[in-house]
């Protein structure tokens, strides 16, 4: 029942959903309160671009905290060990500066699945920061959640290794960045991008990174939000998956909205990444920034249906429609 947003002058703000009701009754009327609003540049005149939560076991110790990026080229941190919604337990944990002067348009924070502990055997979760800016490089960050704190004071674990691909696979700026819950391959992550050249990639965060699958969706890839991931398991041997699906909604800019099935096939022990664009949305005339799905109970929609929310800037128009997969 919170969230929070960014501004264009340098600060986030942090809301809570509520009701009236103290029974559960769904006709009580909504009301949303704001917590707090905190300065997170010392420069008002500075945006602050895009806000993105930390995962759980992202921290080395139990917290909470978000990342956000600037127009300035960089990239904070900021957490709290006790309640979020008091303002005054937040602090700035790290600050992570690009080398070149410009707009970083998304931060992506993850705790991808490595190889298991040796002692317990239980898979080690390996927290990762991706960032995308304005010249089309993607930057990946990573972090040791194995070491332990020495200084009461740090709360974000060291660095292991950072790089940037130096814009060798997106011609545009990166504008989205969505982890995808799979294994490491080859000890990197696998991402999809969303880039203002149109192209929705399927992407290996190795050093120089690599481009898995990609297509065209006509649009700027503004935002990608998952909707649903489906793991088949294997016919020889059911604790492995065979293939994984990805169903994704995408805001597209200048081209209204698709959904997207990102699929990866494992046969002869190499995975194989495809995308298929499976519904359009195009009534828009404006540009497409947010699009959203209703996660209701299933008594008001068909199995099959996804109900789906765009909304458009310019003409502000705000669209309900249904795709039948």
């Amino acid at each position: 029942n919170l969230f929070a947003i960014a501004s264009s002058v340098g600060s986030v703000a942090l809301f809570q959903v509520s009701t009236n009701s103290t029974t559960g009754d769904a006709s009580a009327t909504p009301s949303i309160t704001q917590l707090w609003t905190k300065q997170v540049h010392e420069d008002p005149s500075i945006p602050a671009l895009f806000l993105a939560w930390a995962p759980q076991n992202w921290f080395p110790k139990p917290a909470d905290g978000f990342a956000v990026t600037f127009s300035d080229s960089r990239t904070a941190v900021f957490g709290t060990e006790g309640d979020i919604r008091q303002e005054e337990s937040i602090a700035e944990w790290g600050t992570y500066e690009a080398k070149q002067m410009i707009e970083v348009w998304f931060v992506a924070l993850s705790t991808s699945t490595g190889n298991p502990d040796p002692e317990t055997q239980n898979p080690s979760a390996i927290p990762f920061m991706f960032t995308g800016n304005d010249f089309g490089s993607l930057h990946t960050r990573r972090f040791d959640n194995s070491t332990e704190l020495d200084d009461p004071d740090e709360h974000i674990s060291p660095m292991l290794l950072e790089h940037d691909d130096r814009a060798r696979h997106h011609t545009a700026g990166v504008t989205a960045i969505l982890p995808l819950d799979v294994l490491l391959v080859d000890d990197a992550p696998v991402l999809l991008t969303g880039c203002y050249d149109e192209g929705l990639r399927v992407y290996h965060a190795t050093r120089r990174g690599e481009v898995l699958a990609e297509q065209e969706l006509d649009g700027g890839v503004w935002r990608l939000q998952l909707l649903n991931t489906t793991r088949i398991p294997g016919s020889d041997d059911p604790s492995n998956v065979s293939e994984y699906r990805f169903l994704v909604l995408a805001s597209c800019m200048h081209a209204g909205t698709r959904l997207v099935r990102v699929t990866c096939k494992h046969e002869d022990g190499a995975p194989t990444w495809g995308i298929e664009v499976l519904a359009k949305f195009t009534e828009h005339e404006s540009m497409n920034y947010a699009s959203g799905v209703w996660k209701g109970g299933q008594e008001m929609t068909r199995s099959s249906e996804v109900l789906c929310v765009s909304s458009s800037f310019y003409d502000r128009r705000l669209c309900v429609w249904t795709v039948d997969l």
